[in-house]
């Protein structure tokens, strides 16, 4: 009995663990270019760069904004779905190195909405993918037009000083 009370405790605490050394400060972002692999990439060109300002204290509210030097996104803020506070989802893990996984959604410059996932890295880096669509089905051709464009994007983030350039 002692054994899986432990491990709860264990997971409780991993779940909730402290991620306010990924806030960023006044003159700080979040800086790097997409995975440049076509088969990682769609709706962005190759080598746009992202920026992301974080707040780890408003994780339920706004915990950030982002943009590329594209201007696919122009501070879009990471907006949280509330309902995922109580939802096995929120606790979302997948692949090594991450501290916690964020699902949100941002504004896209063409008017339309995409996911936003930003994982909290072990070593205090971040990473931010970009979801929105899927293809067509075979035999459909006509894609609705408050679909938008395709989009997926994997940016690996470091944290520097400055604008990141853009």
């Amino acid at each position: 009995m002692h054994v899986a009370a432990l491990a709860l405790a264990v997971a409780a605490s991993a779940a909730c663990s402290d991620v306010t050394k990924f806030s960023t400060g006044p003159d700080e972002r979040y800086c790097g270019n997409i995975v440049p692999g076509p088969f990682v990439r769609q709706g962005f060109r190759p080598g746009v760069r992202m920026r992301m300002s974080f707040d780890a204290d408003r994780l339920s509210e706004q915990p950030g904004v982002i943009s590329t030097d594209d201007g696919t996104l122009v501070e879009a803020a990471l907006r949280p779905i509330p309902q995922l506070a109580n939802d096995p989802l929120s606790n979302l893990q997948f692949g090594d190195g991450r501290t916690r996984n964020l699902l949100t959604v941002v504004g896209v410059s063409d008017g339309q909405s995409a996911f936003a996932v930003v994982s909290l890295m072990e070593n205090g880096d971040t990473e931010v993918r970009i979801l929105r669509g899927a293809p067509l089905p075979p035999g459909v051709t006509a894609k609705p037009a408050q679909e938008g464009v395709e989009l997926f994007g994997v940016f690996p983030l470091v944290r520097q000083k400055g604008t990141c350039g853009f």
